[in-house]
């Protein structure tokens, strides 16, 4: 994976994309930079892991450009695409990864590492408190909608998979 630099960092394309992604939900825009500044992005070539079943999560994943596909037990199930995030459940649950995450195409990603979320825990209590209140949300939904064993999808993965 290779870090970009933040002069490459479109940062109001962004902060519009951030403000769309439900996991993003409810937060003003000093509250989305606050967030914007614990991220960094990264560049993924096609086919590179981006994370794997059974590892233990470093970070939550926002798509920018490109897609993903997400494996379970080796067999695909899912397409991930700009504005969708990833792994978020697994940080949060501090459980290991329950499906694997391959870049179908090069892809840049937006990345919180588990130790800016804490951080943020430290020094941003308003942007930690409403990303863990929307990321349980996320989370209920996803029970709600899947089954505890497929708590990874959230309402945004849902719409699509009733497209195919």
């Amino acid at each position: 994976m290779k870090i970009k630099s933040e002069c490459c960092l479109d940062k109001e394309k962004v902060m519009s994309m951030l403000s769309k992604i439900t996991l993003f939900g409810g937060f003003e825009k000093n509250n989305l930079q606050d967030l914007l500044d614990n991220l960094s992005e990264i560049h993924i070539e096609k086919g590179q892991v981006i994370f794997k079943e059974g590892d233990s999560p470093t970070d939550i994943y926002i798509v920018l450009e490109g897609r993903a596909e997400f494996f379970l037990n080796g067999e695909k199930f899912l397409d991930i695409e700009p504005g969708f995030s990833m792994a978020e459940t697994a940080v949060l649950g501090i459980q290991k990864h329950v499906f694997t995450a391959i870049a179908a195409t090069d892809m840049d990603l937006l990345v919180l590492s588990k130790k800016k979320l804490m951080e943020l825990f430290h020094e941003n209590k308003d942007v930690f408190s409403l990303l863990i209140l929307n990321m349980a949300r996320e989370l209920a939904r996803g029970v709600a909608l899947f089954g505890d064993h497929k708590h990874i999808y959230t309402s945004m993965e849902k719409k699509k998979i009733e497209k195919k």
